[in-house]
């Protein structure tokens, strides 16, 4: 029977062989080989946003290289990247025997990354060209110090790693991270998440006082304790997102939402905290008690380890001790502690995790493996073909890859050798959407490429909130063809960034540049002719060559020098590249949208047009900060929050709200008013005029 980490290395493998076809990777093995793992790792919570960016600099005795980084300014945390490919005499797509990696090659990786630190503060790479992507990595190495951020770093292996060393300090004070096969297996693999076992009295020199419950008929029992707000903030700053039950975490993004209510009690009444605060909810397979008596005892350690509700306070008590901004000595943090049998922990965390965040109104739609939109597409991807070709006599399907690693299931379980080439003709590997893919194409085409630009995760959340908010139905061969419609547009405007050889921040400028091009065409795209060819027609790729390049000179000259990624990540840099003056020549038929003024509302009653119109002059910056609001301070509807951030985009897109949007706007606007929201904009004015709106007296 073939290992775990047999599996998921011929797994990882033949995603590599998928990779390494993008243009962005140049055809080189080690850049697609960590592009699938970072996407491995963010896909499970580990990462935020990691970006490849090889570099190397060569030293009297040694050399500087990294692979690429991650920089996660919530939880104040730079990673950087070394990849060690030991299997590169295999050739992609097929399988390797796991290979085992001797700690000295993994100390080389270590050693060279500390290299590039140490020369990054010492200005010895300040002459890195602006265009290569390691330059940005430079610069956040710079703000370290002065962002309070620290810097980790990780050595990836495509082996097993020899007495691995994870979570250990090197030199400098950096912490140090190994995945190997087996790590990464267990963490990334199928239905899989790493085990965590804390042993309070070994690691913490203490163990914890707890209340006893009976156990169920079920075998959950439930265990009342406190635990102390330095020990828990250790646990989170070595474990961090993996802390964090999956789905909460996926769907949530609790990782390092520092709350300002949460850090105000620490700083200014830390005495008070466990009065205040509704504490953790969390599970364990497996406690180990210690001096029990009647229904009390003492916690020395627990296994298995998550939390399913409270993410928002462990993040918030872990920034403060990582900037010394409070001292935690007397802060105790409530826990409920779930023991769930172990050979139970699949089927019941998720739902214990479910139930415990009812006020963050997880819906059963965010457990999204089985949603029923995604099942239906994927029934779709495999029972539509494209007509036979001279290249492809079978004919080819698209196919819809609804949880990762279904791809090589599949192509595995053909058996044999005859049988995977027939399965690679018939689902050719360029034709594979993954679920973040689809986010990708559908939100860059609703002009949402600030959203796009933070990541493959926070994107593929709110597609699945559009999905809720908008009660979609069940896609249908149209909607399956649009789909793939689009890949090919996104998948095309990359291979022209490629062809017009410009170097870092692709993602960012394709997302921008089809957004532009949905902009200008107002949405309408020649579907069928797209399907039928499984290609743009070539009068549509003057244009948007013309959009890329439009795209990456605003892109990369940020106001005020702003980091360019994070600039990408803002509303505002949609807000002002819509407004670019590009001149466009477009197909026959798709002519430009208007470059000034608003969709008319020809059929509004002049009461809705003062509505409508007294709406739109809240300024964007208003409705960003009441949906920014809203959040932080758990007010306001889910719905009235993403209608908040959609009625800041308008002004961008030349449009006005609808009736229904005005109507709901200025409610959602009074009723933050109402709550306490402030903005330096919303002058008194212009709420006067919303208000008289509620009894139909606007002005006529």
């Amino acid at each position: 029977m073939t290992s775990v980490p047999q599996r998921f290395l011929d797994t990882l493998l033949s995603d590599t062989f998928d990779h390494a076809h993008d243009p962005e990777h140049g055809g080189l093995r080690l850049s697609a080989l960590l592009a699938t793992v970072l996407s491995y790792l963010e896909d499970a919570g580990v990462l935020s946003d990691p970006r490849p960016a090889y570099f190397r600099d060569e030293g009297s005795n040694f050399a500087a290289e990294c692979h690429g980084y991650a920089c996660d300014t919530e939880d104040d945390v730079l990673a950087i990247f070394y990849c060690i490919d030991a299997t590169e005499s295999t050739p992609l797509g097929d399988s390797a025997e796991v290979p085992t990696v001797g700690k000295d090659t993994v100390d080389r990786g270590f050693r060279r990354l500390e290299s590039v630190v140490k020369r990054a503060l010492d200005g010895k790479l300040d002459a890195v060209e602006p265009s290569q992507a390691a330059s940005e990595l430079i610069t956040l190495i710079k703000e370290c110090e002065e962002a309070r951020r620290s810097i980790e770093f990780h050595v990836i292996a495509t082996g097993i790693v020899s007495e691995r060393a994870a979570f250990s300090e090197g030199t400098g004070g950096y912490r140090r991270e190994v995945w190997d096969v087996l790590r990464l297996a267990r963490i990334c693999g199928p239905g899989t998440g790493e085990s965590i076992s804390i042993n309070f009295l070994e690691e913490y020199g203490q163990s914890l006082p707890c209340l006893l419950t009976e156990k169920g008929t079920d075998g959950i029992q439930v265990l009342l304790t406190c635990i102390p707000a330095a020990v828990l903030a250790s646990i989170y700053n070595i474990h961090r997102g993996r802390l964090l039950e999956r789905n909460v975490r996926s769907f949530l993004q609790f990782t390092g939402k520092v709350n300002k209510g949460i850090r105000t009690t620490l700083l200014n009444e830390p005495e008070r905290f466990l009065a205040y605060n509704n504490g953790l909810s969390a599970t364990a397979a497996r406690v180990d008690l210690k001096d029990g008596r009647d229904d009390l005892a003492r916690i020395s350690a627990v296994h298995e380890f998550q939390i399913v509700n409270g993410g928002q306070t462990t993040a918030s008590i872990a920034s403060c001790v990582r900037k010394g901004e409070s001292d935690l000595s007397r802060v105790f943090v409530p826990m409920k502690l779930s023991i769930v049998p172990a050979d139970r922990v699949a089927e019941l965390v998720p739902r214990i995790s479910q139930f415990a965040n009812t006020q963050n109104r997880i819906q059963e739609a965010d457990f999204h493996a089985n949603h029923p939109w995604h099942v239906e597409l994927e029934r779709l991807s495999r029972g539509t073909w494209l007509p036979p070709t001279a290249e492809s006599p079978r004919g080819t399907r698209w196919f819809y890859e609804r949880s990762r690693g279904q791809y090589a299931d599949e192509l595995a379980a053909t058996g044999t050798a005859a049988g995977r080439r027939k399965f690679r003709a018939e689902n050719p590997s360029k034709q594979k959407i993954t679920k973040t893919d689809l986010a990708k194409f559908v939100l860059s085409w609703d002009q949402e490429p600030a959203v796009v630009s933070r990541g493959a995760q926070k994107c593929f959340v709110e597609f699945m909130g559009k999905l809720s908010r908008e009660a979609r139905p069940l896609p249908d061969p149209v909607e399956f063809k649009r789909i793939v419609s689009l890949g090919i547009l996104f998948r095309t405007s990359e291979a022209l960034y490629g062809e017009l050889d410009f170097k870092g921040y692709r993602a960012q400028v394709v997302t921008y540049a089809v957004a532009l091009l949905s902009h200008r065409l107002q949405r309408r795209l020649p579907w069928s002719d797209i399907w039928e060819l499984q290609g743009l027609p070539t009068d549509m790729l003057p244009p948007l060559k013309t959009l890329l390049v439009a795209a990456r000179e605003a892109i990369t000259n940020p106001p005020a020098n702003r980091n360019i990624t994070e600039w990408c990540k803002r509303p505002e840099c949609w807000s002002q590249m819509v407004n670019l003056d590009v001149q466009l020549t477009l197909p026959e038929g798709l002519e430009p949208a208007p470059r000034s003024g608003a969709v008319v509302h020809e059929s509004l009653s002049s009461t809705d047009r003062v509505l409508v119109d007294s709406v739109a002059a809240v300024p964007s910056d208003v409705w960003f900060a009441v949906a920014k609001w809203a959040k932080d301070t758990d007010t306001l509807l889910g719905w009235q929050r993403g209608l908040a951030y959609s009625l800041g985009t308008l002004p961008g897109r030349n449009r006005k709200p609808s009736i229904k949007q005005a109507t709901q706007g200025r409610k959602l606007l009074l009723e933050a008013r109402r709550l306490g929201f402030g903005h330096e904009q919303l002058v008194s004015e212009l709420l006067e005029k919303l208000a008289r709106q509620d009894s139909g007296d606007g002005e006529k």
